[in-house]
């Protein structure tokens, strides 16, 4: 299959099943009162009794093994055919032999990073190097702490720079490389100041967040810089909302092009993981905040605050829910001006929660599933975007999942 077949199957499965991805689970009784709400999306297509009669231990199998979990017999024929499709979008060949991920561990850890950051930057490196054979300079966009920048200057004989937006981190890695560190840092907000590049470039990316990543593709696009990207974190944007790359979108239902504008609430749904080793915390413990959560909004619905589901946690950072509830919710009460609910009511809140959540976690899952799937389609967006511009482009896995869930890579050169 080809990169715009590929990228059409994804684009019509998130088409196809946008109102799955717009409507958050939320089990009768609805949240907000004791009343029945309207027939949701997964009970419209005949899912909910198979998905609510699912035992923890099978849960726990899915919600961990994602879209190659083992489902239980007597699934509905078309959740079957719901999964295989799912399946068969975001099915990537690695760009190399499992083994190479691993390849480069003996080395010790350099100042400041984690095993985890060192499989990443190891991996990532791997396939940059022969990308940039043929280049003049690499720049590492959104270079942090300058762990690859570091690796790729000891490892290429030309310029390597860091451009990082934050002053103290692009201090940090000046500070780790030394004062005869072969990589350059500089201070450069790129979403503000634009992406200089020459037609000579590498420009890479490990893990640029959201607009950043397009950013990225569209200077290369415009330049002819060779480009390697892992992105992550789809919904750091200024935007409301993504739409997909020009002319390639020409050729598709105008009602799947509107479908394929993405808003930021979607786009973030890709960076979610419930594997027990996830991307900011563990399973359960992602599990418990999200819970807290559904507490939180009960009781503000019966303070009188009407607002969506996910509303709850504006105006706090979102890891404040993996705190002590009573705090958490005593925080967002203030926010609103209002005065904290007595304790019996949160405890009462709480074990209403339990149970809603245990039912949301089950109808959650098409919906969990079409996160990698939002994730693939950005990818093949990005690559089939550059590919109608003269790239050769590669996509695929370039580390596994337990070094970080958000692994695949494009790499893309123009062909000269």
């Amino acid at each position: 299959m080809s990169l715009g077949e590929r990228r059409r199957a994804a684009a019509h499965l998130v088409a196809q099943h946008r109102d799955l991805l717009d409507a958050r689970p939320a089990a009768s009784p609805s949240l907000h009162g004791e009343d029945g709400g309207a027939t949701s999306p997964v009970e419209r297509r005949g899912w909910s009794e198979y998905l609510l009669a699912l035992d923890e231990a099978a849960l726990a199998r899915i919600e961990g093994g994602g879209t190659e979990a083992a489902w239980p017999e007597g699934m509905p024929s078309s959740l079957r055919a719901f999964v295989a499709d799912v399946r068969a979008v975001v099915s990537a060949s690695g760009l190399f032999a499992s083994s190479k991920a691993s390849a480069g561990m003996a080395r010790p850890l350099a100042r400041r990073e984690t095993p985890r950051k060192r499989a990443q930057v190891d991996a990532f490196a791997d396939v940059i190097a022969p990308l940039a054979r043929g280049a003049r300079r690499v720049v590492d966009v959104g270079s942090g702490h300058g762990h690859l920048t570091r690796d790729l200057a000891s490892r290429l004989a030309m310029p390597v720079v860091g451009l990082e937006r934050d002053t103290r981190l692009a201090e940090t890695a000046r500070a780790l490389a030394g004062e005869e560190g072969e990589a350059a840092f500089a201070v450069v907000d790129v979403l503000a100041q634009g992406l200089a590049l020459e037609a000579d470039d590498c420009v890479v990316g490990l893990h640029a967040c959201g607009e950043l990543g397009d950013v990225m593709v569209e200077a290369a696009a415009r330049t002819g810089a060779s480009l390697a990207l892992v992105g992550c974190c789809l919904q750091k944007r200024r935007q409301a909302s993504r739409v997909p790359f020009g002319p390639e979108a020409a050729d598709m239902d105008p009602r799947e092009i509107a479908a394929l504008e993405l808003p930021r609430a979607l786009l973030g749904l890709s960076n979610l993981s419930t594997r027990d080793d996830g991307v900011e915390a563990s399973r359960v413990a992602n599990l418990a905040a999200r819970a807290r959560r559904l507490t939180l909004h009960r009781l503000l619905a019966r303070a009188g605050v009407e607002l969506r589901l996910g509303a709850e946690i504006e105006g706090l950072n979102r890891r404040a829910a993996h705190g002590e509830l009573e705090a958490f919710v005593a925080r967002a009460f203030a926010l609103r001006g209002l005065a904290p609910p007595p304790r019996a009511a949160v405890l009462d809140a709480a074990q209403w929660s339990a149970q809603k959540h245990a039912e949301a976690r089950r109808l959650a899952l098409p919906r969990s599933l079409l996160g990698r799937v939002l994730e693939v389609f950005v990818l093949l967006d990005r690559a089939h975007h550059l590919e109608a511009r003269g790239f050769r482009v590669e996509v695929g896995v370039v580390f596994p999942a337990d070094v970080s869930a958000r692994n695949l890579v494009l790499l893309a050169e123009r062909a000269r």
